[in-house]
């Protein structure tokens, strides 16, 4: 892949351009419509290590040990022990709404029914993070020894902390019971997180965000958006700069894919959406001039080195997927201008999605296609940034004024 970080000599005119066309479908990145998931998340691990897409708030980082140590304390282990966990996870939705503070709060609206409790979002992030030290799932937790029921008193007087981080702080008073602070981590918890992320996530983008003097804007759409960004090592630019290009060449992939299903949705007397097809047209258009701005550098892109680049990554990739990549880069840089309407092009889409989906496929099934939304994993890959910039802003706010006056 090319290395040349073109990103950063962007016109602020096409910065702005870019911005408005990803604006147009805000879509959840988990979504794989083309399965090029595994390669996208190579980057994104490479970037935020730790970080899932279904993560919201940095301080369930702090939750879910609290409450795994609470109840190892009381005598629990395995199975018993993490029903005891979800159970009081049910419990600090209602101490976190109290407090007002439901902003990415986990079981807002179901409650009591939750069915997928914080420690299951988080867990491979704690693992990640160092947080939880032992590598084992939450029903083999707790073997490692705990407090006896009688010692529960003494326990923040001498924290065991078993499976967890020995500098884990110590929760809030009244937890979890009340949680008057909501989400606002205070500056030992904070400070805290930063400091593991940076040891155990060293040379990363995570790591350097966190570190920064200030949160990243919500306003930007992808690592490369931040001006924060520009400040890291050559090593990280040149990650980010890899996987804006890859984010990039896609895009047009996954607009070709919603303009076919606009063209079969419209052929088949479909009305909710109308005259779809002309706006993936459009957004393809945008999409070329962006592209035959970037072709001198992107027919640089070093197919079989980048191939085993990701491999190295991500063994376990199918061929068939780097394969597809491979194909859809020399169809669209060949002649970008035409590819909205190259037979190549089209077929190599319909049968991607075919092999990916094979019955469920929309272009395939009519039932399917009559119940399309009108957009499918339409937006570029952004590789988990609207999580880490929630992630980041959690951590970092407690600290800007000690970082300021430091």
């Amino acid at each position: 892949m090319p290395s040349a970080l073109t990103w950063l000599d962007s016109s602020a005119e096409a910065q702005r351009r870019i911005r408005e066309i990803v604006k147009l479908f805000i879509e959840v990145e988990s979504r794989d419509e083309l399965g090029i998931g595994q390669i996208r998340d190579v980057y994104s691990n490479r970037l935020f290590p730790g970080v899932s897409v279904i993560q919201t708030r940095a301080r369930y980082f702090l939750f879910v040990p609290w409450l795994y140590q609470r109840h190892t304390a009381r005598g629990h282990r395995g199975a018993q022990l993490r029903q005891r966990v979800v159970t009081s996870e049910r419990k600090l939705i209602d101490a976190l709404r109290s407090a007002g503070d439901t902003n990415g709060l986990i079981g807002l609206r179901v409650g009591s029914n939750l069915k997928v409790p914080p420690s299951t979002i988080y867990w491979s992030g704690l693992r990640r993070l160092g947080i939880l030290t032992t590598n084992v799932d939450p029903d083999e937790l707790g073997w490692r020894g705990g407090l006896r029921e009688d010692d529960v008193l003494d326990e923040l007087a001498e924290r065991h902390v078993g499976d967890w981080h020995p500098t884990l702080p110590a929760p809030p008073p009244g937890f979890p019971d009340a949680v008057d602070d909501g989400f606002r981590m205070t500056r030992d918890e904070a400070s805290w997180l930063r400091d593991i992320i940076v040891e155990h996530c060293p040379a990363t983008l995570l790591a350097h965000l966190v570190t920064s003097p200030q949160p990243p804007r919500p306003e930007t759409l992808g690592p490369w958006d931040e001006p924060l960004t520009h400040s890291a090592t050559p090593e990280i630019l040149e990650i980010v700069e890899q996987a804006r290009q890859f984010s990039l060449v896609m895009h047009g992939a996954a607009l070709l894919y919603n303009l076919l299903l606009a063209e079969a949705y419209e052929d088949a007397g479909h009305d909710r959406f109308p005259e779809l097809a002309q706006v993936y047209r459009s957004r393809l258009r945008d999409w070329t001039v962006t592209v035959e701005a970037e072709l001198p550098v992107l027919r640089e892109w070093d197919m079989p080195l980048w191939q085993q680049d990701i491999l190295r990554f991500n063994p376990r990739i199918a061929p068939g997927t780097l394969l597809f990549v491979q194909r859809w880069l020399e169809t669209a840089f060949s002649v970008p201008a035409a590819v909205a309407d190259s037979p190549i092009a089209r077929e190599l889409i319909t049968q991607r999605e075919r092999m990916q989906k094979k019955g469920q496929a929309r272009l395939q099934n009519p039932r399917l296609l009559a119940l399309w939304n009108g957009s499918s994993a339409s937006s570029p890959l952004t590789y988990r940034w609207g999580t880490v910039v929630q992630l980041l802003t959690d951590i970092v706010t407690p600290l800007e004024d000690v970082v300021a006056s430091a």
